[in-house]
Order: structure tokens, then C-alpha cells, then sequence
């Protein structure tokens, strides 16, 4: 999907929406899933609109690609989060959230928060989605 390095450019074709953001999560993270957990039958899966989750074509059953991540019951927008994470990357000393509060558009709290949670996935690269 990508070259070696992730351009801003990439970025911004790539996840602009938080559609384009969710579908990228959700192939990330149930790619290799053959089978529903629940019915055992073809995974299948179809969006849910106005949700964060996919539901199964044959016992409908929800599943969630931000369960378990940094993502999860959150309101912020995917595509903040993962431009945040982009400029957590790209920057040699990291990011403030007064920095985040200002290219984002969002309160300081939720900047605060934000980057709180991405350092925490800098610290512990066992699990990168957590």
C-alpha cells in the first residue's frame, strides 16, 4: 500500500476520512480471520453505518476494530488520531499537546490525552494497537 516511507501526501490520500481510517484498522486487524468467532461460518462482514463496527452477513454479530486500542470509546476522529500519530513519527522530539491543540483543532484536554496515550504505545511496542 505504501512506499517504504509514509509522506504526508500518503497520509492525506490515504486517511482523510475516518471510513478510509476504520476499513484500514479493520483489514489490519481481522486480515487473516477465515471464519466468524460466533457462527463459524465464511467471515463476511458489512460496515455499520453511524458505527465504528462491522456486523456478520450471517448471525450478526458486531465486531469492533478499535476494540482494544488506543481508538476505542473514543470520540476524537480517526483521521485526527492517526494524522497525530503521523506527527508523532515524523518529529524528532515529539509533539506537545499545546502543538496538537493548535494543528488539530481540539480542546487541550483531548490533546493532552491524545498524546499521553500515543507515548504510552512508544513505551511498549509489544502491542502497537493497545
Amino acid at each position: 500500500m505504501f512506499s517504504s516511507k509514509l509522506t504526508i501526501k500518503d497520509l492525506r490520500v490515504h486517511f482523510s476520512t475516518d471510513d478510509q481510517c476504520l476499513d484500514y484498522l479493520f483489514s489490519t486487524k481481522y486480515n487473516k480471520q477465515e471464519v466468524c468467532p460466533k457462527c463459524n461460518r465464511t467471515f463476511n462482514y458489512s460496515r455499520v453505518k453511524e458505527r465504528r463496527a462491522y456486523q456478520c452477513n450471517h448471525c450478526n454479530s458486531m465486531i469492533s476494530p478499535t476494540a482494544g486500542t488506543i481508538f476505542h470509546k473514543s470520540e476524537t476522529q480517526l483521521n485526527l488520531w492517526f494524522y497525530t500519530i503521523f506527527l508523532f513519527c515524523v518529529s524528532k522530539n515529539g509533539v506537545s499537546a499545546k502543538e496538537l491543540e493548535r494543528q488539530l483543532g481540539v480542546t487541550y484536554k483531548t490533546a493532552w490525552r491524545m498524546a499521553k496515550q500515543i507515548r504510552s504505545l512508544f513505551e511498549d511496542d509489544a502491542n502497537p494497537l493497545q
